[in-house]
């Protein structure tokens, strides 16, 4: 009886010890933490001349932001309007949605590929998908368009500065809407090869409707910029990857892969493989595994598209 309560313990310990089984993954973007708060500094608002005394009137606006929903991200903008009543903008933050974004690559024709997009936006999400912007360091890019999605280069900002970033904005008029448990794709065209690139998607946000005035100033300071936008990591067209010697598709290889195992995108036990294959510069070792490696789901289409942008 005692051996058998040993043996059961042993197994049980052993059971407890073994590392979980691990499966692929891709990565939700990734969010800030953002609060609005009121301004606590903030000026006093000119109304007018008194017409008795000739002195200057001013007046405190007691500018706020009031959390509506926490799930949605739905604040109420008051402050006191220059009639004295208490004016009321509903804005959302453009961060309330958890989704994730895969992307596949394959050859059109010699030196031609062609990127497919797919953003999940997540049951969990308290919005819409508004915007999704991609990085790039083509010269040449060709977007297949779609009705009521606007698509275009991003305007200058401090967050996306390095680059190339196209923007694929999702009109009202766009029906259905890509709602919590929905998803869409996006398409695009280049000679240049796969590599590794940063890419952040916006929620649909509430248009917010004028109050007849502008808002204070401090007030509308503390709206987030691009800086709140989720931010996560896919594949996209990089020239200088284009015609590159074996040596440098190597330590490049060596450099993304695991940042690609962060991402959920490649197996502990591949990346040992293929990260000993490439410092015994076997990379045609690579290419020949590859395909059976993402076939038994071992590493996912962005790492394949790499790998395979790499041998053509």
């Amino acid at each position: 009886m005692k051996l058998l309560v040993l043996f059961t313990l042993i197994g049980l310990m052993a059971g407890l010890q073994r590392p979980p089984s691990q499966k692929l993954h891709h990565l939700p973007f990734q969010k800030k933490k953002i609060q609005l708060e009121a301004p606590t500094s903030y000026a006093k608002r000119y109304k007018g001349i008194d017409p008795k005394s000739g002195q200057e009137i001013f007046y405190d606006p007691k500018p706020r932001a009031d959390l509506l929903e926490s799930k949605s991200g739905k604040y109420a903008l008051k402050w006191i309007g220059y009639n004295g009543g208490e004016l009321t903008v509903v804005y959302q933050r453009p961060d309330v949605i958890d989704a994730v974004v895969s992307a596949s690559v394959s050859t059109l024709a010699p030196n031609q590929h062609l990127y497919i997009y797919r953003i999940e936006n997540l049951a969990s999400s308290g919005q819409d998908l508004g915007s999704f912007a991609l990085q790039h360091y083509a010269s040449d890019v060709k977007i297949f368009k779609t009705n009521h999605i606007y698509i275009g280069p991003m305007s200058n900002n401090k967050v996306m500065r390095d680059g190339t970033w196209i923007g694929f904005e999702i009109l009202p008029m766009f029906k259905p809407q890509v709602a919590p448990g929905q998803s869409i794709e996006f398409r695009l065209q280049s000679s240049a090869s796969p590599g590794l690139v940063e890419c952040r998607i916006r929620g649909q946000q509430l248009v917010m409707i004028g109050m007849g005035e502008d808002m204070p100033q401090e007030l509308e300071n503390i709206l987030p910029g691009y800086e709140a936008w989720p931010s996560g990591y896919t594949i996209g067209p990089v020239d200088k990857l284009r015609g590159i010697t074996q040596q440098e598709q190597i330590s490049y290889l060596l450099k993304v892969l695991p940042q690609c195992r962060q991402q959920g995108w490649i197996m502990t036990k591949t990346l040992w493989t293929y990260e000993q294959l490439l410092k015994q510069k076997n990379l045609q070792g690579i290419f020949t595994r590859a395909a059976n490696d993402l076939k038994t789901a071992s590493i996912t289409t962005e790492v394949f598209g790499m790998i395979e942008g790499m041998r053509n």
